[in-house]
């Protein structure tokens, strides 16, 4: 069967990775080609690397419809039996128009709340006649989108997010990567990967660890990520004791040997689709601590330490807990390490994916 993925772009994000890791996995199953619809992001080229055709629209803005007609063509050329597609712009995009060119099976991989996006749900309900099933990656997600929609729960599965376990078994040397961090290499460290936006909670996590800092000094935060709350979040600490010790590291291409350098990683998000930061810091064998919200429960359960949204409070008392408790730490360790080999492993996954196409 001929599967084409359309996604709204190829930057650095949760479905653009997700596609990155499993599209080449169903090669022996499917003939796979992606499109994308605005940018050329670093992921579609590192698709294309993988031998997975990759198309771009190069859509400019609202009212630009050439895209309409590259689309046009990649659909007589290609000529799919199943269209999937991912995040709100892409799911509109390709049922209305992928269903106007005449692909009968389209399927819906909806990642998260729409957040900004959440206006476009109701065309979203209008027209989810045109999908021959939906995905989410939580039951939470799913019971969500099942009231949202209106639909029956027998028209969405639950795929969750797929990881490569092989991706996090290397060897690294230790004190090399602290010194081209520049951090104290003496120290524990505390890592938090995600981008510096509205509602990742890095400002309660800012406070937690000055609270921290003064009971216990020997310890480095690394906060891997960039956005637009980094102005905010740098003026937040001009005045804490602790401000030697934060390293905003911006965007890295090495968050796999950061996580490795570490030994705890914290999320204080205040909502989350299927988080792939907590996910890579479990198969990096880092005790994790993040927020009390459904689906963090769900994903990590009692493989982490999970606390109340926006307090700082007991984010500190979590993170001196792991620092003083090795055996808690180890324990937890272990604990995710096995969950997520068991549950997300990239072949698991993946044949969940492949066994769902098949059926439509």
């Amino acid at each position: 069967m001929k599967t084409l993925h359309l996604i709204t772009g190829m930057e650095v994000g949760g479905a653009e990775k997700m596609l990155l890791k499993l599209v080449p996995t169903m090669e022996g199953e499917f003939e796979n080609r992606v499109c994308v619809i605005k940018g050329r992001g670093k992921l579609g080229a590192a698709l294309q690397q993988t031998g997975i055709p990759v198309s771009y629209l190069d859509l400019q803005g609202p009212f630009d419809l050439r895209p309409v007609l590259k689309f046009k063509r990649l659909v007589d050329e290609f000529n799919p039996d199943i269209l999937v597609t991912y995040l709100i712009h892409a799911d509109l995009f390709g049922r209305l128009i992928g269903r106007a060119l005449g692909i009968k099976r389209i399927v819906c991989y909806q990642r998260g709340s729409l957040l900004e996006w959440e206006f476009l749900r109701k065309f979203d309900r209008l027209t989810k006649s045109l999908v021959a099933k939906y995905i989410t990656q939580t039951e939470m997600a799913k019971e969500e989108l099942t009231a949202a929609l209106k639909v029956s729960g027998q028209k969405i599965a639950v795929i969750g997010n797929a990881i490569d376990l092989k991706t996090y078994d290397f060897e690294i040397d230790t004190a090399a990567k602290k010194r081209s961090l520049r951090i104290n290499p003496d120290n524990k460290n505390i890592v938090c990967v995600g981008n510096l936006r509205q509602g990742k909670g890095h400002e309660y996590l800012l406070d937690a660890f000055e609270q921290l800092f003064r009971r216990f000094s020997g310890v480095n935060l690394l906060i891997a990520g960039d956005g637009k709350k980094r102005v905010e979040l740098t003026a937040q600490i001009t005045h804490f004791t602790s401000k030697a010790n934060i390293h905003f590291l911006g965007n890295r291409d090495d968050v796999h040997e950061i996580l490795r350098i570490s030994d705890i990683f914290v999320l204080p998000t205040l909502y989350e689709g299927m988080s792939n930061a907590v996910m890579e810091a479990m198969a990096s064998k880092v005790a994790v601590i993040t927020t009390d919200i459904p689906v963090n429960a769900e994903l990590a359960g009692d493989a982490a330490i999970l606390v109340p949204i926006k307090n700082s409070g007991k984010l500190a008392g979590a993170m001196e807990a792991l620092l003083k408790d090795d055996a808690l730490r180890k324990d937890l360790v272990a604990r995710a390490y096995n969950k997520i080999s068991s549950e997300y492993s990239l072949d698991i996954i993946s044949k969940k994916y492949i066994t769902l196409l098949k059926a439509l």
